[in-house]
């Protein structure tokens, strides 16, 4: 799945924007890299009759679009209505999609609440972390309105991944918000730690030693978070500040879709 995949199909001149990514897409070769390489993102916003209609109308596969639509309409799941874009150009190995398969079905059997913060861990993983952020917003609301009783453990887990895609945004005053949520619910020297380092980044040293008397850190986690800040603190600037600011703001806008 590597390398250059050579076009079958005319490119689009009006590509379609995959929200989820902040992507545009111009041929069926790239959708079918998008629906192979991020099964778990596999929804409505891509998953609907736009696709379809872009397929139609950009790429003038009609046939194709005749068939998903019926699939539209009728239902069915993720990969039945995948398989027909993927055969359009055989684009994947009985192997591939067999595989590929067995995934979606082991995702699709999961709870929606549980898919819905898997999906916000996969962009946390590929860096999208606005996506992320709203992805976790939601299934802490769906948690609280559903009265889902997920258990600590699962709530924890979101609190904290939430709080590590607001740090990647460097708005450590979320983070430490989430983090201390997190601690809240996992009780665990991991999320104490996460906790603590958000207290020191938002709030400064003071702050830090502070909260490690009140929470009665030991002497050995204590020399641990010194060494661990004191590492993330020896950041060295670029001698060309303005092309390294130019590159973090790309690297931003990238992150983000903003």
């Amino acid at each position: 799945m590597s390398g250059y995949i050579l076009c079958q199909v005319k490119r689009a001149k009006n590509p379609y924007y995959i929200s989820n990514i902040s992507t545009n897409i111009y041929s069926i070769e790239e959708l079918c890299y998008y629906l192979y390489h991020n099964i778990y993102l596999l929804d409505e916003t891509i998953i609907n009759e736009q696709l379809l209609v872009w397929m139609k109308e950009e790429l003038h596969l009609r046939r194709l679009y005749q068939r998903l639509y019926v699939l539209l309409e009728e239902k069915k799941n993720i990969g039945e209505f995948i398989l027909p874009i993927f055969k359009e150009i055989n684009y994947l190995s009985h192997d591939q999609f067999r595989e590929m398969n067995e995934r979606l079905k082991r995702f699709e059997e999961q709870p929606e609440i549980v898919r819905k913060k898997i999906k916000g861990d996969y962009l946390v993983d590929h860096e999208k972390y606005i996506n992320a952020i709203q992805v976790y917003q939601e299934t802490l609301k769906d948690t609280t309105e559903n009265e889902t009783n997920m258990g600590s453990q699962f709530t924890g887990s979101i609190y904290n991944n939430m709080g590590c895609a607001y740090a990647s945004l460097f708005q450590m005053n979320e983070a430490l918000t989430c983090f201390q949520k997190a601690n809240e619910e996992l009780h665990t020297k991991a999320s104490l730690k996460s906790w603590l380092f958000a207290v020191y980044m938002s709030k400064g040293q003071d702050a830090y030693e502070q909260m490690c008397t009140e929470r009665k850190v030991d002497a050995e986690t204590k020399r641990e978070m010194d060494r661990q800040i004191t590492e993330a603190m020896q950041v060295e600037l670029p001698r060309d500040l303005d092309e390294a600011l130019a590159a973090w703001t790309r690297e931003y806008h990238k992150n983000t879709g903003l």
